[in-house]
């Protein structure tokens, strides 16, 4: 068993998420850890984290069934419940220490999505409700992976390639270029009959994803070249995709103010999942 997810609840919108981390706990086996953020001095908030089913039953039905609906499906081994207390943005952060993955919902707030991509310890999952589309996006049902050559998305391919290789899903390789006025989506097939020379994007989503895919030589690999700005290409790309996965490069204050904060962007209007895997991940205690 890989080390444990843990998934927010309780907060704005964490019912989805809760959702999504369950598939993710019984599609690989994973210990699920449910993370509550009460108030200080809240009758949950105990030195151990850990209330009994009938206090919490009587402080907060919700999560209550939540838990025991989730132990239920997964098996009471598999599921855990831990309480913390203080600002949840700060209480998240301390929680991703140690855990292979950290899932919140979309409407935890922009605050506290913000510290989480700037600060998590693991790869910060974000899930918002499910949009109703009348058209399948370009590349619906793929791992979406933004590639740009640095080492945030090499670290971002890796564990796109991983995770489709995990779920049994085809991967699309996205770079976005300030060179091309057209999108182009091809795999190995399209390739030879589309272009009579190289593109340097895809020579660069070549020399990215080659590594990974003779990795991972299951994984159907498509690779697409998209033109704009690059949160509006990832988002677009990202529409009905299983996981829209980016790096974050953990810039400062300076270098989001120039180019914008393209992580916390895609991550609050993606139409799908989003995956944001910091640059620097660091191991602690496990939870």
């Amino acid at each position: 068993m890989g080390r444990s997810i843990a998934v927010g609840v309780g907060g704005a919108g964490s019912w989805p998420a809760l959702a999504w981390a369950a598939d993710e706990a019984e599609q690989t086996g994973a210990r699920l850890v449910l993370l509550h953020v009460c108030a200080p001095g809240s009758p949950l908030d105990r030195p151990t984290g850990r209330p009994t089913p009938a206090e919490v039953e009587l402080v907060d039905p919700p999560l209550a069934r939540a838990y025991a609906k989730t132990q239920t499906r997964l098996g009471g081994q598999w599921v855990a419940l831990q309480i913390r207390s203080g600002e949840p943005s700060a209480a998240l952060v301390d929680a991703s220490i140690g855990v292979r993955l950290l899932i919140v919902g979309a409407g935890e707030g922009g605050r506290t999505v913000r510290r989480l991509l700037r600060h998590s310890h693991c790869p910060v999952v974000i899930v918002r409700p499910n949009s109703i589309s009348s058209r399948g996006g370009p590349l619906a049902g793929h791992v979406v992976v933004g590639v740009d050559g640095t080492p945030a998305g090499q670290a971002a391919t890796e564990f796109g390639f991983a995770y489709a290789a995990e779920h049994r899903l085809p991967l699309a390789a996205v770079h976005v270029s300030a060179a091309d006025q057209d999108d182009y989506f091809y795999d190995d097939t399209t390739l030879s009959t589309h272009f009579a020379a190289e593109p340097a994007a895809l020579k660069l989503l070549a020399a990215e994803t080659e590594p990974w895919a003779l990795k991972c030589p299951a994984v159907a690999v498509r690779r697409a070249v998209l033109h704009g700005s690059v949160a509006d290409a990832l988002i677009g790309a990202g529409a009905e995709a299983r996981l829209l996965v980016i790096g974050d490069k953990r810039r400062g204050v300076i270098g989001r103010a120039r180019t914008g904060d393209v992580p916390l962007t895609v991550a609050t209007e993606a139409r799908c999942p989003v995956a944001v895997v910091p640059l620097d991940q660091r191991e602690g205690d496990p939870l």
